[in-house]
């Protein structure tokens, strides 16, 4: 995503722009799920977005051609205008990735990623609005944490997934008293 500030999109728009970039991909054979603030809000968060993530493991040829992605992937648009994220990761959060797409199901009409390899994807990245998506999705009560913790463990190793233990117990306390 760009520095500059967008504004906020409805939810229709955002799925048919995840919609059109999703066919896209299925007509390329390019394997794809929606991530992100989109995948939050189809897992019933009430997070708002400007834009669409899109988890794939190739380019999809058919979209503009954008600004690259510092962590894989580029900058691209939907033909509504919607800004589009496709994440394509060749580096260490590759395997993750991959088996977020693998495992995605299908909600609103769109592949989308499990909560389970979301929390995974959101405590690897670590900014202020991923860790407070975390904190959602640890206080789901959707959300197996069990198998969030092991696919922590097998992605992003024993110390990361000690590290959500901690904090889905904090998450845990300061909503039982009321913080």
């Amino acid at each position: 995503m760009s520095s500059e500030r967008r504004a906020l999109a409805s939810p229709e728009l955002l799925d048919a722009a995840a919609g059109f970039v999703i066919e896209a991909a299925r007509r390329e054979g390019v394997r794809a799920a929606v991530i992100g603030g989109l995948a939050m809000q189809a897992h019933g968060s009430d997070r708002l977005t400007a834009d669409v993530d899109i988890a794939a493991d190739a380019l999809i040829a058919s979209l503009p051609r954008g600004k690259a992605l510092s962590f894989g992937g580029e900058e691209t648009s939907a033909p509504n205008g919607i800004p589009v994220d496709v994440v394509v990761r060749t580096d260490d959060y590759a395997a993750l990735y991959a088996e977020a797409i693998a495992e995605a199901t299908t909600l609103r009409g769109l592949p989308v990623v499990g909560t389970e390899h979301l929390v995974a994807m959101k405590l690897a990245a670590g900014r202020p609005k991923h860790i407070a998506d975390l904190e959602v999705l640890v206080l789901r009560e959707a959300t197996d944490l069990v198998r969030a913790e092991a696919i922590v463990r097998k992605h992003l190793g024993p110390y990361a997934a000690r590290e959500l233990r901690a904090f889905a117990e904090e998450a845990r306390w300061r909503r039982d008293r009321g913080r």
